[in-house]
Formats: C-alpha cells, sequence, structure tokens
C-alpha cells in the first residue's frame, strides 16, 4: 500500500498528468482541483488531498485549508471536505489511515459537517472527534417535487415517478396559478444583482467579522464566486462518472444580491441555485432588515421556479413564513465536528451556511 499526499504544485502536476487522464476513478474534478489550487488561504506545503494505491487508486481524502479566528487571532487549519474508497478495498481501514493522517497534518485542528452517515461512523468509531455545534435550519418546498425526492430517499419506489411526476404537475398548477406572488419592497428599498460584488459590498460585510468564526475577506469571497466546485452541462461528461462526488448540475448559478434603503447597504446575500434547489451560502444583514432578506428570496425563487430552499441563516429561517408562498416545510439540522483537542467554543450563529465546502456543493 503507498499513500502519496499532494500539495498545492503537486496537485496542479497531478491533474494534467497521463496518469489523471485515464484513471477509472479520478480523486477530484478538474474544475474542483483548480479551485483548490486557487484557495487564498492555502500555503505552498499544505497537502490537500490524500492518495492511496494498491497498483491502481483505491482511496483518496481531501481537505480544505482555512483559518479560524479565535479572539481575532488567526489559526490554521482544515475542514474534512470528501472520502472515499474503492468497494473492493473496504475493510482493510484505509479511511481511518488517511482520517488520522488529515488530523495529524492539520496539527489536530480539523473541522467536518455534512458528512454522510457512512463518514460519521468513521469518525465515530475513531474516538477522535467532539461534536463542535449543530445549526438548525429550515427546507422550504415552495413547489411540489416528490417525483425528485421520493426516488432519491428511496431508490424502490422509482417504478411511481410517472404517477409522481402527474401529482407534481396538478399541484404546481395551482400553486403557480393562485400561490406565486412576488412581495413588493416596503418603501425606501432597492435590490441590485451585481456580476460582482465592488468594495462597498466587502466593506459592509468587514462590519460583521468580529462575529464570525472564519471572518471572509475579499479575497476569500473572490475565490468562492470565480472558482465554483459545480460545472453546468446539459449532458453529463466522461469526468463526472469517474469522480464520486458532485461535479455537474443541469442548471447552476450563484447570484450576488446587494439591498439598499436610502442608497445605504443594508444586506448582502450571495445565494446559489442548483437544479431548482437554493441555497444561502453568505448572509449579512443589518438588525431590522430581516423580512426584506426573505422577501427578495422568495421573488427570486420565483423568477428561477425554484423548488426548494434550504437555509441555516437565522434571518431567514425566523421570518420565511411571513413573506415566502410555499407548500411545505421542515426542521432540519446540520452537526459540526472538531478534531479532539482542537477545543473550539463557539455558537451556531459564528458560522456561515458557506463556511467549509458547503458553499461550493
Amino acid at each position: 500500500m503507498e499513500i502519496v499526499r499532494l500539495n498545492r504544485q503537486q496537485l496542479k502536476g497531478f491533474i494534467h498528468s497521463d496518469e489523471y487522464k485515464v484513471m477509472p476513478n479520478v480523486p477530484i474534478s478538474f474544475h474542483r482541483a483548480i479551485s483548490h489550487i486557487n484557495n487564498p488561504r492555502v500555503q505552498d506545503d499544505d497537502i490537500l488531498l490524500i492518495l492511496v494505491y494498491e497498483i491502481e487508486l483505491i482511496g483518496y481524502l481531501g481537505v480544505i485549508p482555512d483559518l479560524v479566528f479565535v479572539n481575532n487571532i488567526p489559526e490554521r487549519m482544515a475542514w474534512m471536505s470528501c472520502i472515499w474508497i474503492h468497494p473492493n478495498a473496504r475493510g482493510k481501514g484505509i479511511a481511518k489511515k488517511m482520517t488520522e493522517l488529515s488530523i495529524e497534518l492539520y496539527n489536530n485542528k480539523i473541522l467536518a459537517t455534512e458528512f454522510t452517515p457512512i463518514a460519521e461512523t468513521l469518525y465515530n468509531k475513531l474516538g477522535k472527534f467532539d461534536e463542535l455545534v449543530i445549526k438548525s435550519g429550515v427546507r422550504i418546498y415552495r413547489r411540489s417535487c416528490v417525483h425528485k425526492v421520493i426516488p432519491s430517499r428511496f431508490p424502490k419506489a422509482s417504478f411511481l415517478l410517472p404517477l409522481l411526476s402527474l401529482h407534481d404537475v396538478v399541484i404546481n398548477l395551482f400553486h403557480d396559478l393562485f400561490l406565486n406572488k412576488e412581495n413588493k419592497f416596503s418603501s425606501g428599498y432597492t435590490v441590485e444583482f451585481p456580476i460582482f460584488p465592488d468594495n462597498t459590498c466587502f466593506d459592509f460585510c468587514e462590519t460583521f467579522l468580529q462575529s464570525q468564526l472564519m471572518h471572509r475577506s475579499v479575497k476569500e469571497m473572490e475565490w468562492f464566486l470565480n472558482f465554483p466546485w459545480i460545472k453546468e452541462t446539459s449532458v453529463p461528461s466522461k469526468e463526472s462518472t469517474r469522480y464520486h462526488f458532485s461535479s455537474e448540475a443541469r442548471s447552476f448559478k450563484t447570484i450576488s444580491i446587494v439591498i439598499k434603503q436610502s442608497a445605504e447597504i443594508v444586506a448582502f446575500l450571495i445565494v446559489t441555485i442548483r437544479d431548482k434547489h437554493m441555497k444561502t451560502p453568505y448572509l449579512y444583514v443589518k438588525p431590522g432588515h430581516e423580512e426584506v432578506v426573505v422577501e427578495t428570496i422568495n421573488n427570486l425563487m420565483c423568477e428561477n421556479n425554484a423548488e426548494i430552499l434550504t437555509t441555516y441563516q437565522s434571518a431567514i429561517k425566523n421570518n420565511y413564513k411571513k413573506k415566502i408562498s410555499f407548500l411545505n416545510s421542515k426542521e432540519i439540522t446540520r452537526k459540526y465536528l472538531q478534531s479532539k483537542g482542537f477545543n473550539l467554543k463557539i455558537t451556531e450563529t459564528m458560522l456561515q451556511d458557506g463556511d467549509g465546502d458547503c458553499g461550493f456543493v
């Protein structure tokens, strides 16, 4: 068994190599690798990808170097991003070795979230992680989409797809005729959609950084906007069949939104919409202006025919019932783990929805 570690320069060479072009299973998509390479918080010697070989690739683990700010003092750390083991190599302790190596490489300062049940079982079995915090959120179903939800959760129910699709058509016809209404903003508010936020927007965001764990600066926000992990394509590429994590979607867009009152910025947010599913990775809003944010979210969902909204932003989850027309909603949670010895103590409001790799996928 051979374990290979790739830093930024080595990862760049790897994705341009002949080996990468012919691998039956690639450990990272090309555009995701480019994003990792351009992460402004990556140092040249940081390990971004761990590969395990037994003649061919049998496992990989990806990490995202980052900074947390404790009492405004930055500490280097990393997020667990993805872990995969070839079906023929499972049960050999490979995932354990890669996870323990990642913790060692980043001096016991690792965070993890949005992990699969299998990964959570691994983390619990290792005894290397403690619970950091649990964020509460809400998933809002603005339109009926049971033809997507039920088969994804219960694959054996796929034979019901025609019936479920018909159900959605009928329900959505009624919804779009009678319930699908855009909000009219209160007097004095304006909403702008800059292709790219200007320095005024980032200056506004900086006023909130003291209350945030990650202190996202202009550089990190530019990285997030310019180097997405999801590529929009109508036909899946050959690469997507070789990579076992998210890399492509039929539709994917990132939208920057500036809300002003009397020419003064009162809120800045970034939303993503992937195949009619909206998420809210970043939100900065002055107290007292939360409802106009939710009004804006509702209008965007109407304009883009979005079916689902998933958010952990308190400003949205506490106000959505007043301003969003929806069919159903449910409370959800997102668990965050930290490696033992990290000893961070935070509240859920100190984390943005997009921190880690959540905003990218």
